[in-house]
């Protein structure tokens, strides 16, 4: 019944590969937490910042609802709050009008036959399960109508919502997700070897990492090359190393136990020290190394087409190391890929804009979206000039520094003075 509704909507799977992009380009928000009635263009990177408690996780976990619920049913029909990526409670805890009992989720993409989808999810029997009440796509209802019913029902024309045939293209937008929390693995002595799906994902919390460097059969594409000029393709645990030690200003990391070795039940990893370059275990090295881990393997298997979504890059990082991953995340989003990111790093905003001005990119400021979440539960775009200057600079907009320096000086002198 839905399919001939939607007819053009949906191509062949040869088709659908041929769509490289696969790229959000809007999304508003309608009566969902802290957002009345919000949109935000999307671009190839996403940096997300400002005061805590402000939103910021709240656009990314729009999304992620999305995503658990497609990955959990195969299609939109029920908003699972709770899953693979977050856990919401109950459906009057997303709401920003309690009185309200919609929620609605509007989407642009470059994606033709879906370049607008809109979503409107209220209450159902389960409190944590939301209920798909309206779905359209290009301005097409998914929603059917049967005919007459017999003269002695009393529901003549009754209309029935049927949405379990989502276009394959909408499918795959949301399954191609990964996700990596702020509350990520820290170093561990060692993990169970497991079997890792093809679609390999390293876990919200990065527990699936080092199964991914051991099971990974492919190459890493060049494209995600330190250096654009090498043109060689590596093994997942050799490019892996190269940016560990990039980022981290030395360092290199060895899988114990892989799948090569048979009677092994479990994994490690070891990383080196820069100067003996003896290897030890991840217990005995910094923090840093192992909450970057799932970053850097994640955006190293991410395939073009896919959405990367990282809560807080830098912690556990030096600022200079904070400053070189976004020139991986750069190199992931020129592959293809949709980079989101929630940061209070200034590091890491500078780092993108330096990266949109040098040679080495492709990246520009027209690819870069940064929203700023004020104290007054304001958001504010700002806007990255060709020259990498940011236009109407806001307060509380990484001026803490500054504001701390001439602090600062105005005590100092007036110590001197006494």
């Amino acid at each position: 019944m839905v399919g001939s509704h939607i007819v053009g909507l949906v191509e062949s799977e040869k088709q659908y590969k041929l769509i490289i992009n696969n790229m959000l380009t809007k999304l508003t928000l309608t009566n969902f937490k802290n957002f009345s009635h919000d949109s935000f263009d999307l671009k190839k990177i996403n940096i997300l910042t400002g005061y805590n408690g402000r939103g910021k996780s709240t656009i990314l976990q729009s999304l992620l609802l999305l995503s658990q619920s497609v990955m959990s049913k195969g299609n939109f029909e029920k908003l699972h709050l709770n899953g693979e990526w977050v856990n919401l409670g109950d459906f009057d805890e997303i709401l920003n009008n309690p009185d309200s009992f919609i929620t609605k989720i509007h989407l642009n993409t470059d994606i033709e036959p879906c370049s607008e989808v809109h979503f409107e999810y209220g209450i159902s029997d389960d409190d944590k399960v939301a209920q798909l009440e309206e779905f359209t796509i290009n301005g097409i209802s998914l929603n059917s109508q049967i005919g007459k019913a017999s003269s002695d029902d009393d529901e003549k024309n009754k209309k029935i919502k049927d949405f379990s045939s989502p276009p394959r293209h909408l499918i795959n937008l949301f399954q191609d997700f990964h996700f990596i929390s702020a509350n990520r693995c820290g170093p561990v002595k060692y993990v169970d070897k497991l079997e890792i799906p093809d679609f390999h994902r390293v876990g919200k919390n990065g527990n699936l990492t080092i199964n991914t460097i051991a099971s990974y059969n492919d190459s890493v594409k060049n494209e995600m090359n330190i250096d654009k000029s090498d043109i060689n393709q590596y093994p997942l645990h050799e490019a892996v190393s190269r940016w560990i030690s990039y980022i981290m200003d030395g360092g290199d990391l060895e899988v114990k136990g892989n799948k090569k070795e048979e009677k092994s039940k479990v994994l490690s990893v070891n990383f080196t020290n820069p100067i003996s370059n003896t290897y030890h275990r991840a217990e005995n090295v910094g923090f840093g190394y192992s909450y970057i881990l799932s970053i850097v393997v994640t955006s190293l298997v991410a395939k073009a087409g896919s959405t990367v979504l990282i809560e807080n890059p830098e912690a556990h990082l030096h600022p200079k190391a904070q400053s070189k991953i976004t020139h991986l995340l750069t190199r992931l989003a020129e592959r293809g890929v949709q980079v989101m990111i929630e940061t209070h790093s200034e590091h890491i905003l500078n780092g993108f804009r330096l990266c949109a001005l040098k040679d080495d990119y492709t990246l520009s400021n027209t690819d870069l979206s940064i929203y700023f979440f004020d104290k007054n539960y304001k958001t504010k775009p700002l806007r990255i000039l060709e020259n990498g200057r940011i236009e109407d600079w806001p307060n509380g907009f990484f001026d803490q520094q500054e504001s701390d320096l001439a602090e600062i000086m105005r005590l100092g002198a007036r110590k001197l003075q006494k």
